[in-house]
């Protein structure tokens, strides 16, 4: 038998659950999850098995950004690699950033992210995630600056992740992430637990669905943290 790739690994989910009525963007359909068929249920007929049927935005939940969500001219995501979307990524602490701050070239260049790197930001956002809470999706959450998108590129970031909602909420600085057609990074947004590996180099998985056409996916990220 061949060994297990991952066995000197632990996994750890960053990725939101889906149901029935999560936390959304106010301008977003309502998440709906609902109980299509139930196993024993008489409606109509007798019902064989259970099947559930969602009914939720691209952009919901922990997913990503295809650059066509925000430039006609750009990838959808089946044109995108799958082999962009896994890699060393390290997980950078920007815990104390707060409403109104945001992420900067000079953050990035503090933090000696090095060209073509993968980098997800911990912020701890996520822990303001529920329905009830308007924390979460204020729209001066951290988010990046204009220079931090410059650097971005610049530099060819491979893929960048955020436990915030938005690259920018206000959509004027997250299109120019996506101006260059052939030189942009994954987004991966809404994500979780990064507090729990922040300041180590994970191996990142985050693999969206094979979407026609689509804007964006959601996904399900995995950090696989070295044992040692």
């Amino acid at each position: 038998m061949p060994p297990d790739l991952f066995s000197e690994f632990n996994l750890v989910d960053l990725s939101f659950p889906i149901y029935d009525d999560a936390p959304i963007w106010s301008a977003e359909p309502r998440c709906m999850v609902h109980d299509w068929i139930v196993q024993g249920r008489t409606h109509g007929q007798h019902e064989p098995l259970n099947m559930k049927y969602f009914c939720m935005a691209g952009h919901q939940g922990t997913h990503t950004d295809a650059p066509y969500h925000m430039n006609s001219a750009g990838k959808k995501i089946d044109q995108i690699p799958l082999s962009r979307y896994h890699g060393w990524t390290r997980v950078l602490d920007f815990r104390d950033k707060k409403l109104g701050d945001h992420f900067t070239a000079l953050d990035l260049e503090k933090h000696r992210v090095q060209p073509g790197s993968r980098i997800l930001m911990c912020t701890n956002w996520d822990r303001y995630f529920g329905k009830d809470n308007k924390t979460y999706f204020n729209m001066d959450h951290p988010h990046f600056s204009e220079d931090a998108i410059d650097w971005i590129l610049k530099n060819k970031l491979q893929l960048v992740g955020m436990d915030t909602p938005s690259t920018d909420p206000y959509l004027v600085d997250h299109p120019k992430i996506f101006r260059e057609v052939e030189n942009f990074p994954i987004l991966l947004e809404l994500m979780t637990n990064l507090d729990k590996i922040v300041g180590k180099e994970v191996y990142l998985m985050a693999l969206p669905l094979h979407v026609r056409d689509g804007d964006g996916s959601w996904v399900r990220a995995v950090a696989f943290v070295p044992k040692s």
